[in-house]
């Protein structure tokens, strides 16, 4: 009686410390940010732009759908590591790649990043028997939904910092 009680106890203590997750039917909120860039034509922004997403998202795959030079967009594919914190998490999600779609508009001293059509491809594996076939699927909880805008953030800082700072090296 004293081990079921105890077992009772430990149990109610573990489930006490889960987070609740909320699910959600909304697929995840376009994320987009207009960048000034001063000093910078719409081409020569819309140049450092293609450079900075092939030199970003390696892929087999074409990174660059889309780029039109007069109306200075370009679109492209993405993906980042899944942002798992915690064994149980990493456990579950680790390995998962977040998929994305960029786009960038350019202008004189302007860009504006859209990263939308927010997906997560799970990892195939084979357990127990059991094929388990990686997949492309929506994200339909909000805390994986706001782990997830934190790091896309991320990655329009890390396109921030580049296209204001890169410098033309001519001296090789």
């Amino acid at each position: 009686m004293q081990k079921f009680l105890a077992v009772g106890v430990f149990s109610l203590g573990l489930a006490g410390c889960m987070t609740p997750i909320t699910p959600t039917q909304q697929a995840m909120p376009e994320i987009s940010q207009v960048i000034e860039v001063p000093n910078k034509s719409k081409d020569q922004i819309f140049e450092d732009s293609k450079i900075w997403i092939a030199q970003s998202f390696k892929s087999a795959n074409n990174v660059i759908q889309y780029a039109d030079k007069s109306t200075g967009s370009i679109i492209g594919k993405g993906n980042i590591q899944y942002p798992c914190d915690g064994f149980i998490d990493c456990g579950a999600f680790g390995n998962d790649r977040v998929n994305f779609t960029i786009k960038i508009d350019t202008k004189d001293s302007k860009a504006r990043v859209t990263i939308n059509d927010v997906t997560r491809t799970n990892l195939t594996y084979v357990q127990g028997g059991v094929n388990n076939l990686g997949k492309e699927v929506p994200i339909t909880i909000l805390q994986h939904q706001q782990k997830i805008a934190v790091n896309l953030n991320n990655v329009i800082d890390q396109y921030k910092s580049a296209i204001t700072s890169t410098k033309a090296n001519e001296n090789w």
